[in-house]
């Protein structure tokens, strides 16, 4: 599969900030720097993500284009994504089932940005594209709540919800395999 997310098993603090507004204030607040990230795989190139630095800005326009994808049959977005270490555009186009996403790469932790260009664009179904977020939203969702957060008091939590709540299948990392022996 050209793309797949493991979430893996980042530490969370289960710290609490009243004065967070944002998803983004409040997974800052409860992962740490130092600990387990996310992994994009695209076109079997790793790419780490930070919980902390990296998913807490992306989250906004991770929620927006589940939202777009599921919503219309056919469509299309650019989304830049702007993190310091994983900076890059996708420009994203689905239609009949199948997302299409052309990217470009800027700056990449690792220094991953020449192979990534090379290996730029990336096609799989819809399903397939918004179950690989699932996990990751699961996890996200799990702590922020256990952290003591709620949909009220945080900007967009209830479209996060929403979305995770929408998707239908696993990621194929997470999907449970029967084994014939």
């Amino acid at each position: 599969m050209e793309f797949f997310i493991q979430v893996s098993k980042p530490i969370c603090l289960n710290n609490y900030d009243n004065a967070d507004e944002s998803l983004a204030d409040a997974m800052e607040t409860i992962f740490p720097l130092l600990t387990e990230g996310a992994i994009i795989m695209w076109n079997y190139i790793p790419i780490r993500l930070s919980y902390k630095y990296d998913i807490s800005y992306m989250l906004d326009d991770i929620v927006d284009m589940l939202l777009m994808i599921r919503t219309k049959e056919k469509g299309k977005m650019e989304i830049q994504w702007l993190p310091d270490t994983f900076r890059c555009d996708w420009k994203l186009q689905w239609n009949e089932g199948t997302i299409k996403i052309k990217s470009e790469w800027g700056g990449i932790i690792g220094d991953l940005e020449k192979i990534l260009n090379k290996n730029s664009e990336v096609c799989l179904k819809v399903n397939e594209f918004r179950g690989e977020w699932k996990k990751l939203l699961e996890l996200v969702i799990k702590n922020l709540k256990n952290s003591g957060y709620q949909e009220n008091q945080i900007r967009n939590m209830d479209n996060l919800l929403v979305e995770y709540n929408k998707i239908s299948e696993e990621g194929i990392l997470y999907q449970e395999k029967k084994i014939k022996l």
